[in-house]
């Protein structure tokens, strides 16, 4: 096992996921030996708690540089077996998970509201629900850095084109070089965690409130 550190922070993901009311229908952990990474996919179906936003989909993102780091790090590690390789040896890397949010919002509930969907009028609405939340996003996190974007895929038909699919992304580093042992790290993940189920809620809310102003 080249990831006892990442594997522990998965199994206990899953154990804490699991006590809390949110519908985990996914729970994937990858593994990509030619770029020495491995990640966890958790998914989250919305679907009976919004009417606007389908799935939250989180992505943590691991490498072996940063185990050995960190097993260089904790106390109790020295059995670890990527200390023994130099490979992974690198003064310059500092241990913190990569995650990648998306929040996937439902169009079709959009369309559904609109008195004409001839011409480009589906494009034009899907673009000014994106900028209300937008606006939104920015009001109510102003004093969180909250990196976001668009990712949107087009399609046509005898009408005119619309977009069958509107998801919104961020990205975060959570940082875990500062802490002494696993449980430490355990809580602090999950605290972000959290936080990211929190701001869904929050996400939902804006969808809601902002889909009547795009149509």
């Amino acid at each position: 096992m080249n990831y006892p550190i990442f594997s522990a922070i998965v199994n206990q993901m899953e154990t804490r996921l699991a006590r809390r009311s949110i519908n985990i229908d996914q729970f994937r952990v990858w593994n990509e030996d030619k770029i020495n990474a491995t990640g966890l996919e958790i998914g989250v179906d919305l679907t009976n708690r919004s009417n606007h936003v389908n799935r939250l989909v989180i992505n943590l993102d691991w490498d072996k540089f940063r185990e050995a780091s960190l097993a260089r790090q904790l106390p109790g590690m020295e059995k670890h077996p990527l200390l023994n390789d130099t490979t992974y040896y690198r003064e310059s890397v500092s241990p913190y998970v990569d995650v990648e949010a998306i929040w996937y919002l439902d169009e079709q509930a959009l369309y559904e509201k609109l008195k004409s969907t001839i011409g480009n009028r589906r494009m034009e609405a899907a673009s000014h629900w994106m900028e209300h939340i937008n606006a939104e996003l920015k009001r109510v996190f102003t004093e969180e850095n909250l990196i976001t974007r668009w990712h949107v895929e087009i399609e046509g038909d005898f009408n005119g084109r619309y977009v069958t699919d509107m998801s919104l992304i961020s990205y975060m580093q959570y940082h875990i070089n500062s802490f002494k042992s696993l449980n430490d790290i355990h809580a602090h993940l999950e605290k972000n965690i959290q936080l990211l189920l929190q701001r869904t809620n929050v996400i939902m809310k804006i969808a809601t409130r902002t889909l009547e102003k795009a149509a």
